[in-house]
């Protein structure tokens, strides 16, 4: 296992150093102006907003600006913690009675839980330049992503692949009871076992490749925020690049994680995949499914054209544009991308669920909308009325007692012409959780008003065939494609599932 950058003296001594250090405390430090100085990641502009060389703003001055200060405010702003230790252990540096710290240590955590410090290495944008081959990404937008959309039920067993610095094993130490982390870079665990020891939780940290570590184990719950980046291949960079082509690593996970999860586990991971310009890119990332026994939501969030998604990734890299090595990398990525019939990039996330059910349930979908974060706790009622719906036969569904989810609005868009006002859309919107939107009709407005969780749904049906004088039958067949669609997506919700 391998041990955090202080020993467990040192450690308690820097936790009550960084006791006064935490989230609302930075904010309230550098006020609103320094606040969205910070999220543009316009690290002068929050430097603009301290005062003064008290701990708190020496703490930020060091480890969120990447910034020096003096020798002096720096040992009182780590006290009890003694400056040589901090030096010893590669926190900090000192030169000519000035103090330089080397490492990010960042303040997390969400609204009631215990105060936790994420330990990483600084970004290019706060120390420019290429990054190492193996650098520690701190607490990116793709972490905040990942914890907000994985569902927070109690576990017993749970594992973090390609921990990093440790941010999924801290969100899974709040409902799981045992956490296994794992990471290729002994670097890493290093830093991850440095974020357990402050944020006073414990972990198993294994060091291997992928499910290396883990083979032969199952868990409840699995999540990897994997080198998932579509490149040519090759390992440059530990965190970003698998070292397999193309989306291989991707694929591989989607297809091996079913192998340790336990009977009803989940597993959720951050993905990228490729578009490929001669077939459908649902159709190729569902077929990463077929056979692995669990049902599957595949989230696209954004899809980026080629020349974007290489410089962004070039960008996050510390490559400089413009350079000649930028030209060369950027050519040489692009050309590969060409030749293999690449046209553009998937950026999204993959929930499974292990069901070892023969026909699995698998949806593969835009889902571009912003979302009510965290939105973990929604995807179990997805995948319950997703089970639902393939048990449910259209005779059970017209018998079934379907309720009009909470929040739902819909608005009406009506054009004038030569006939008078004529409705041009029809838009039926949820307010909550995923935030779909589905264009419907008079009909369809009225059959989810009447979806009251008290009536039968063909009591709903022949009401609708009464005033259009048809047969309760064909309205009953021409509606019910459209109310499994509504079930899905959240609209109308069964009552036996709640």
């Amino acid at each position: 296992m391998p041990s955090a950058l202080f020993d467990d003296r040192d450690i308690d001594a820097l936790r009550a150093a960084l006791q006064p250090y935490t989230v609302e405390a930075i904010h309230e430090c550098i006020g609103p102006v320094g606040q969205a100085a910070l999220g543009r990641a316009d690290y002068d502009g929050v430097a603009r907003e301290l005062s003064g060389d008290g701990p708190l703003e020496t703490l930020i001055r060091l480890f969120v600006l990447a910034g020096e200060s003096t020798e002096a405010a720096a040992r009182a702003a780590l006290q009890p913690l003694p400056l040589e230790h901090a030096v010893a252990a590669g926190l900090l540096t000192t030169s000519a009675g000035s103090a330089r710290a080397e490492l990010d240590i960042r303040p997390y955590g969400q609204s009631g839980a215990p105060d936790w410090w994420v330990v990483s290495n600084f970004g290019s944008d706060q120390r420019p330049g290429p990054v190492a081959t193996d650098h520690v990404i701190g607490i990116s937008s793709s972490a905040l992503t990942l914890a907000q959309a994985t569902p927070r039920d109690p576990v017993g067993t749970a594992v973090d692949i390609g921990t990093g610095c440790g941010v999924q094993a801290l969100h899974m130490s709040t409902h799981a009871d045992s956490v296994v982390a794992t990471d290729i870079s002994e670097r890493a665990l290093q830093l991850a076992a440095t974020t357990a020891a402050l944020s006073g939780v414990r972990w198993d940290l294994r060091e291997g490749s992928f499910l290396d570590p883990v083979a032969g184990s199952e868990f409840d719950l699995v999540v990897a925020n994997p080198p998932f980046v579509v490149s040519p291949g090759g390992s440059a960079i530990r965190y970003r690049d698998s070292g397999l082509p193309g989306d291989g690593v991707s694929a591989m996970l989607a297809r091996e994680i079913p192998g340790v999860l336990a009977p009803g586990g989940v597993g959720q991971l951050l993905a990228n995949w490729i578009i490929p310009a001669d077939r459908p890119w649902e159709e190729r990332v569902a077929d990463w499914f077929d056979g692995t026994g669990c049902d599957a939501w595949v989230w696209q969030r954004e899809m980026l054209d080629l020349g974007r998604y290489v410089s962004m990734w070039l960008v996050d890299g510390g490559e400089q544009p413009g350079s000649a090595r930028w030209s060369e990398l950027y050519n040489t990525w692009l050309d590969w991308l060409a030749d293999n019939g690449v046209a553009a990039i998937g950026m999204g996330m993959i929930t499974m669920w292990r069901t070892d059910e023969e026909d699995a349930e698998v949806v593969v979908q835009d889902v571009r909308q912003a979302v009510q974060q965290p939105i973990g706790h929604s995807l179990p009622a997805w995948h319950a009325r997703q089970r639902w719906l393939a048990a449910v036969s259209d005779a059970e569904l017209l018998e079934s007692r379907l309720t009009a989810a909470a929040g739902l609005t819909q608005e009406r868009v009506e054009v004038l012409d030569d006939g008078g006002w004529r409705a041009e859309v029809h838009r039926l919107k949820q307010t909550r959780e995923m935030r779909w939107e589905a264009d419907i009709d008079d009909s369809i407005s009225a059959l989810i008003a009447g979806c009251d969780g008290r009536s039968p749904l063909h009591v709903a049906v022949s009401l609708l065939a009464s005033s259009f004088g048809m047969a309760p039958d064909d309205v009953a067949a021409g509606m019910l494609p459209a109310v499994r669609e509504l079930v899905s997506r959240g609209f109308l919700l069964p009552m036996v599932i709640g």
